[in-house]
């Protein structure tokens, strides 16, 4: 049976039934035409039959194609191939489920195991290819029916190793009548039946099968029977579970859920629930989802990404994974990839005991468990690509959302969203969402200009709603004003552990090293002592003296790391919160006295006068506190006419530092 999105597709016709089932053995891997016409056509020898296969599957393709995407059976070289991943037949999945659900017991994870036989015996309701009588056809049943009772019976061993052989007692009963000949499925009973205290009936389950293979075959029960009933009669002690490590109960599968709450609070961003959503639901056949959200610190990732979570969870049946790589957590190292396995491992129910100690065990581990659950992972704050790798899950039909400042661009198969800041009516409701709307009511120009010295950045409303309800007694307008002082502005969006300046500086301590991490870093000063509203490579190379190309390549790193976003074809620009920090950076750390390069190219349209020898930075920029030497040929420029044409024509040049 087909089924696309839950509901049955019907697929009539011997023959049709034949070839999608054939293909569907062979998925992903070419059938040659003629193998189609021996197997499915049998001995029929008409000339027509290689047109009655084209026409077979082109009703196949008509049949399955509203349900795919791409075409669902291609023409290869000499023959068809089924476009469908294998974890999408029942058959192969079976056989994926099974491999894993051994190879965790043989590392001792009984649960895990024991979860994963469940999965695969269940997807059998029935007889293999029943209803196809080919002889190709009886041949593959014989070899599925087959690993359909070996894969039974190896649970079975899981479930009485664990010391379940109470329940397990019917179940031995029903399969091995149902295959008298079988001596596996009797020893197991018999032993089940022994550990129940039910000696004589495990004795009486010898005999009969001893008559039953006399009547049958005219032989005697194998040697692991034999052996089996002397341990009965002896009342062996190795038949019994006395060692405390034996005795492991077999606990429902770990069905981890691990999100952080949302908030009722959430506002707007629209299109960026649709575009993740889309991104988590509309799965790619053969890979995990990736969907990489990126932006400054403060802007609202986590807040999506939890958002959109919490959405779609029910959809994914083996759990919801919540990590917090600590990329941007103040005081605190990111996690490593190991650590951060390490977590996530346990997380799906590995005992600490088990869990490796090597970077490529761990991995190795980790793709194994994740390798047939269809499970959400959030990585959340995440420092790089090169941490975030690792912790991509094997199987399909798992998805994760990755959180960032830094933008993710060497994550194979991501699909990107960068996040900017609110729109003022989005972030006008943000903030009344979060604050007393008496006090909004009764102040409600205060209100707006709270709204507007945050900028649209919700970290930032989220502290001035914090500091407001921490001093009901002040009013909104006494924050606004606050607020409107640049040189106060960041001090007012400080409250208990939230705090602007922090979540900055976080982000410059995990700038990389030399060379790059350093320009970008002296790039981030310059551009706090400029007031210009957007800035480009050129003006960079002029202040810093530097190659533009190196310019370049350092405003270029600080848009990844979030510090800056693109206004226009080689245009950057800057956060007002970010800059306010940039240049509080500057004052402190720009060395003094600093030379300014004022030269024709920085002060245009014979703006060149009179000008003080010497003068503080203050002139060009009412914020920074930093001592400057202005050449002789700059003397004839009044401040007025320096400090009126700043956005236009004015351009500071700063000694490397």
């Amino acid at each position: 049976m087909a089924t696309a999105d839950g509901a049955p597709v019907r697929v009539s016709g011997e023959r049709r039934v034949g070839v999608l089932t054939r293909l569907a053995l062979s998925a992903g891997q070419p059938v040659p035409a003629d193998e189609l016409l021996a197997q499915v056509w049998g001995q029929s020898t008409a000339t027509t039959a290689g047109k009655q296969l084209h026409i077979v599957v082109s009703k196949l393709r008509s049949l399955l194609s509203p349900h795919e995407d791409d075409e669902i059976i291609a023409t290869v070289s000499g023959g068809y191939q089924l476009n469908l991943a294998c974890e999408r037949i029942d058959a192969h999945l079976f056989t994926l489920l099974a491999r894993r659900a051994r190879a965790a017991r043989n590392h001792g994870e009984v649960a895990t195991a024991d979860a994963l036989f469940q999965r695969a015996l269940a997807l059998w309701r029935g007889n293999a290819l029943a209803g196809i009588t080919a002889l190709w056809a009886q041949v593959e049943s014989a070899r599925l029916e087959e690993a359909h009772l070996t894969t039974l019976e190896d649970h079975i061993d899981l479930r009485l190793a664990a010391g379940d052989h109470h329940a397990v007692v019917p179940m031995l009963t029903a399969h091995a009548g149902a295959q008298p000949l079988r001596e596996r499925p009797r020893s197991q009973l018999m032993l089940a039946l022994y550990r129940a205290g039910r000696s004589s009936e495990a004795l009486a389950v010898y005999q009969e099968t001893r008559r039953i293979m006399a009547d049958e075959l005219g032989i005697e029960p194998g040697a692991a029977l034999r052996r089996m009933q002397q341990a009965v009669l002896w009342q062996d002690p190795a038949l019994h579970l006395t060692s405390p490590a034996q005795r492991t109960t077999l606990a429902k599968p770990v069905v981890p859920i691990e999100l952080p709450a949302g908030t009722r609070a959430f506002t707007a961003r629209t299109a960026e629930i649709a575009w993740l959503h889309q991104m988590l639901t509309d799965t790619v056949p053969g890979l995990p989802t990736v969907a990489a959200i990126h932006g400054p610190g403060g802007i609202g990732k986590s807040a999506l990404a939890i958002h959109v979570a919490h959405a779609v969870a029910d959809r994914f049946t083996d759990g919801v994974l919540y990590l917090d790589l600590r990329a941007a957590t103040a005081g605190c190292q990111p996690l490593s990839p190991l650590e951060a396995l390490s977590r996530l491992l346990r997380s799906l129910g590995l005992d600490s005991t088990a869990v490796p100690t090597t970077l490529d065990e761990a991995i190795a581990r980790y793709r194994s468990l994740t390798s047939t659950r269809k499970l959400l992972v959030i990585l959340d704050d995440a420092l790089d690509a090169s941490q975030v790798r690792p912790l991509i899950p094997a199987g399909p039909s798992c998805a994760v959302i990755v959180t960032s400042r830094l933008v993710m661009a060497s994550l194979d198969n991501t699909s990107h969203l960068r996040l900017t800041g609110l729109a003022d009516a989005d972030a006008a409701a943000l903030f009344a969402g979060i604050t007393d709307s008496g006090r909004v009511r009764a102040e409600p120009e205060a209100a707006q200009q709270i709204v507007r010295q945050c900028s649209g950045l919700p970290l930032a409303l989220r502290i001035a709603a914090a500091r407001l309800a921490a001093q009901p007694d002040r009013t909104l307008t006494h924050l606004a004003d606050q607020l409107a002082d640049p040189d106060r502005r960041l001090d007012a969006l400080e409250h208990a552990d939230l705090a602007i300046r922090d979540s900055i500086a976080v982000s410059l301590q995990h700038l990389p090293g030399e060379p790059v991490g350093h320009d970008a870093a002296h790039a981030f000063l310059l551009l706090g002592l400029l007031e210009t509203p957007t800035h480009t490579a050129a003006a960079v190379s002029a202040v810093a003296d530097w190659p533009e190309h190196r310019a370049e390549t350092a405003l270029n790193h600080l848009v990844d790391a979030g510090f800056l976003e693109p206004a226009g074809p080689g245009r950057y620009r800057m956060h007002d919160l970010i800059c306010l920090y940039a240049r509080e950076q500057a004052a402190r750390h720009v060395p003094e006295p600093v030379c300014i390069r004022a030269t024709r190219r920085t002060f245009h349209h014979g703006m060149l006068g009179l000008f003080p020898q010497r003068t503080t930075l203050r002139t060009l920029s009412s914020s920074a506190q930093v001592c400057c030497q202005v050449p002789r040929e700059c003397q004839r420029a009044s401040p007025r006419d320096v400090s009126d044409s700043r956005h236009e024509s004015v351009s500071c040049g700063l000694a490397p530092l």
